[in-house]
């Protein structure tokens, strides 16, 4: 048994249970949980007992499963992908690093925000296409990143009256729910040194 899920599973059940009679017994006014514009002071009961009931159905995992479950999953890390990612990731890192310089000196009214979103995601995109066509794996979080980047630079750049970016950030997450068995299938993310 998980302890450490068990021990924390309780306490957000407790805390939960307690934010539960606060909202029973005060007025509505004195709890205060603003999203928005919005008082809703019975979202914090709500997560913080969803989260422990996780914690608690969890707890209870037996942990010699886990460890064979890993024991099954034998790896085979072939060096020669390895040090091409690393060289790979480093040439990134230096583009990036680049970029941050040159947004540090460049002020906002010669160049807009936007392009400097833009180009963080090219470069996360142009990554995992250099990975992609050297036979490696695709790192998904970076990929997301990248789009979210460059979605977001754009909407930065064409629409300055309001802010898109939760809408786009939902819709893109959408999107890859969706086509995530495609990727699966055909086994494009993942680590990049992994065979």
């Amino acid at each position: 048994m998980n302890q450490s899920r068990l021990i924390w599973g309780l306490i957000c059940l407790g805390i939960a249970a307690g934010l539960i009679v606060l909202n029973l017994t005060l007025p509505e006014e004195d709890l205060i949980f603003q999203i928005g514009d919005i008082n809703m002071p019975w979202v914090p009961p709500v997560a913080l007992g969803i989260l422990g009931i996780i914690l608690l159905t969890t707890a209870g995992q037996n942990e010699e499963t886990k460890m064979k479950d890993e024991a099954k999953k034998v790896t085979n890390i072939d060096p020669e992908k390895a040090a091409l990612n690393k060289r790979l990731e480093t040439m990134a890192w230096g583009a990036f690093l680049i970029m941050l310089g040159g947004f540090l000196f460049v002020s906002e009214e010669i160049i807009r925000g936007g392009w400097w979103s833009i180009g963080v995601g090219l470069i996360l995109l142009g990554l995992n296409g250099a990975r992609y066509t050297n036979g490696l794996r695709m790192s998904g979080f970076t990929t997301f990143l990248g789009v979210v980047s460059v979605f977001g630079g754009i909407l930065d750049l064409v629409v300055t009256t309001q802010d898109f970016g939760g809408a786009i950030l939902l819709i893109i997450l959408g999107g890859y729910l969706i086509l995530k068995p495609w990727f699966d299938k055909r086994q494009l993310f993942g680590k990049a040194e992994k065979s």
